[in-house]
């Protein structure tokens, strides 16, 4: 009867379909997904409040917290109503008008669930009349709009293997994509894809290869068991291509790399799948074998620009190893794919397990350009594939390969972390705009 009462006085929200969020620009007062845009934009064309205003400003409603928790979410925005998860796995929908509270969804959680750090949650997903939202005890969890009602739930994993659900989903098409955390529990990690009205399990990508998958040979003896490699940033999708762009985590135990030899994919890596059925289109691995904690789990921005007078589709990732990357985000490339960057790459000395395969491998294959850091195709197993340093094959190949990459430019700084790519070759360094 509450629920009924509640509904009666909700603001008329009209559905989020597939369509709306394809075309979230043309709606700037309302926020529909994660980041704004597909794109991961997250820039709204709003003008009121501007430089000459903003210091008038004054608060209109307040709704508070009460939590003790870190508040890391980002409101959805849909016709009048906000929809917010608060920690550690609760919703609530405001009214954008008053800050009155519409409905709240409070979950009950285990008293063992683990999490690194903080029982935090980003957000929020919304398709047709669904809320969806992930929980610490790694469940996706489908609510009812305008009541706040469970229309669905479901076991994404065991948390107490260690997993938890963090990352604000993404709804494209008639799906529900998921991503997990619990790196630092020995996780294996993976991404997941859910129907938006039933919840039955779509597809799943597992971020560390299992014995018989490609990229598992990155790996030493059982460490992929345990090999992380999460998924807890929202990530970004490009309709024209159907490709879902998503960042992954580092490899597990993150500090210790002596009992994970090899360069550990997919881990630090940005991935390309195919969003209807998981499928991996290409990879870029920013870290190989990392050691250092740097997370590939940042957004991945997606823009149409021109590189060197013709027009190219782009994705932009600032990593966490602190360099910042524009990558050709089409698999099909008939063009050197830029990645540009002010430094050179840097060399770096293989692990002790590893040694005897790296040497061989780092030496130039016939008729490729010289240098430790050349990508250049490659004949295994009957298919194109291209080879990089540490000898690990990029999967799947494209079916064309981008061009040998120009002569390298040549800066005093220091030089860029190494990368394994599938269809994508590092170009020369821009000039550098500070000197």
């Amino acid at each position: 009867m509450k629920l009924l009462l509640m509904a009666a006085v909700l603001p008329l929200a009209g559905q989020v379909t597939y369509q709306r969020i394809l075309e979230a620009g043309k709606e700037p007062g309302n926020w529909l997904t994660y980041s704004g845009n597909y794109s991961a934009h997250r820039f709204s064309p709003l003008d009121a409040i501007n430089t000459r205003n903003v210091a008038g400003l004054k608060s209109l409603w307040v709704y508070q917290v009460n939590s003790l928790q870190k508040f890391e979410t980002t409101p959805l925005v849909v016709d009048g109503v906000m929809y917010i998860s608060e920690p550690p796995s609760h919703v609530t929908a405001l009214d954008t008008r008053t800050g009155r509270p519409l409905w709240k969804y409070r979950r009950m959680l285990p008293d063992d669930v683990r999490v690194c750090c903080g029982q935090v949650n980003r957000g929020v997903a919304a398709l047709g009349d669904l809320v969806f939202v992930g929980t610490v005890d790694a469940h996706l969890v489908a609510l009812h709009a305008r009541t706040g009602a469970v229309h669905w739930d479901v076991a994404v994993a065991n948390y107490k293997a260690g997993y938890s659900i963090t990352v604000a989903p993404l709804a494209v098409k008639d799906k529900i994509l998921v991503g997990v955390a619990g790196g630092e529990y020995g996780v294996r990690g993976f991404l997941d894809a859910y129907d938006a009205r039933t919840g039955k399990r779509a597809w799943r990508f597992w971020t560390v290869p299992a014995e018989g998958e490609r990229g598992h040979e990155t790996w030493d003896g059982d460490s992929w068991k345990t090999g992380s490699a999460t998924t807890w940033v929202t990530g970004a999708y490009d309709p024209e291509t159907n490709l879902v762009y998503w960042g992954t985590g580092n490899p597990g135990p993150d500090w210790n790399g002596d009992v994970r030899g090899g360069d550990n994919l997919y881990s630090d890596c940005l991935l390309a799948l195919d969003a209807d059925t998981g499928s991996l289109k290409w990879h870029f691995q920013f870290t190989p074998h990392d050691i250092h904690d740097w997370d590939a789990t940042e957004v991945p921005v997606l823009i149409d620009g021109e590189w060197r007078g013709r027009p190219r589709k782009l994705v932009l990732f600032p990593n966490r190893n602190a360099f910042y990357y524009v990558l050709d985000r089409m698999w099909r490339c008939a063009r050197p794919a830029p990645c540009i960057s002010s430094a050179r790459p840097i060399t770096r000395k293989a692990s002790s397990s590893t040694a005897a395969a790296s040497a061989a491998s780092r030496a130039p294959r016939s008729g490729a350009p010289s240098g430790p850091w050349t990508r250049s195709p490659a004949r295994q197993n009957g298919s194109t594939a291209c080879s990089h340093r540490r000898g690990r094959a990029c999967s799947p190949p494209p079916a064309t390969w981008c061009s040998a990459p120009p002569p390298r430019a040549r800066s005093s700084r220091s030089r860029l972390p190494p990368a394994s790519l599938s269809g994508v070759t590092r170009l020369a360094a821009p000039p550098d705009p500070t000197r």
